[in-house]
């Protein structure tokens, strides 16, 4: 048996999309942490692991939402998707990042999560995102496995503009420029009004970050 949901996409259009019961089941067994019947539905129907709830989430990022490890594990063990995506393009290496847990970045990077992806709606990247949490493993252990250190996202932002916008200064976010710049990042790109980050952060009167953006500064 069948029932419809109403699927709506980030461009605009909603459908109604068949869910099956036994996705529902499953979803619900994700969400209530309980491996046991979680695996048994997986043995009868493997199609489940890429079922999807109204905000296209599949049982994966519920699993990563929930801060769930074994859960996770099964599910990779099984063959879930790791760079899927739901509706607002967060993948699993953004919502590790949301919920603060650098061992679910860990294990998606080793079950081969891409940190390359283009996500968000704005058209950023998981490490774009890490910085501007000022998430200092998570960006290390991004940046170890090849995400791109100078992605602009639409609103003309890199990682390095990203923490001199929106972070507060604080040594954690001298951290975390400090991470980038020392990975390669160009701290010469500019947002769309023409500022760098080095501008922003002296806007601010954010010292630390001048310090590592100005180059007239001495270290």
């Amino acid at each position: 048996m069948k029932i419809q949901n109403l699927v709506c996409f980030t461009i605009g259009i909603c459908l109604w999309a068949n869910v099956g019961l036994a996705d529902e089941t499953f979803f619900r067994s994700i969400q209530q942490a309980d491996l046991n019947t979680a695996e048994a539905i997986l043995q009868k129907d493997a199609s489940v692991l890429e079922a999807r709830d109204k905000s296209g989430y599949t049982p994966l990022l519920i699993a990563a939402q929930q801060n769930n490890l074994p859960m996770m594990k099964l599910l990779l063990e099984q063959g879930a998707n790791v760079n899927a995506m739901n509706h607002k393009r967060r993948d699993i290496l953004n919502i590790a990042i949301s919920v603060r847990n650098p061992e679910i970045a860990r294990l998606a990077l080793q079950a081969g999560a891409d940190p390359t992806l283009v996500t968000s709606v704005y058209q950023g990247s998981a490490l774009i995102y890490a910085t501007h949490q000022a998430e200092l493993e998570i960006m290390q252990m991004l940046i170890a496995a090849g995400a791109p250190l100078n992605r602009v996202n639409n609103l003309g932002w890199t990682a390095l503009l990203e923490a001199a916008i929106l972070g507060d200064g604080s040594e954690n976010y001298a951290s975390a420029v400090k991470l980038l710049l020392e990975a390669g990042a160009d701290k010469n790109i500019a947002d769309k009004k023409g500022k760098t980050p080095l501008n922003h952060a002296q806007d601010k009167g954010h010292q630390l970050l001048i310090e590592l953006l100005d180059d007239s500064v001495e270290e």
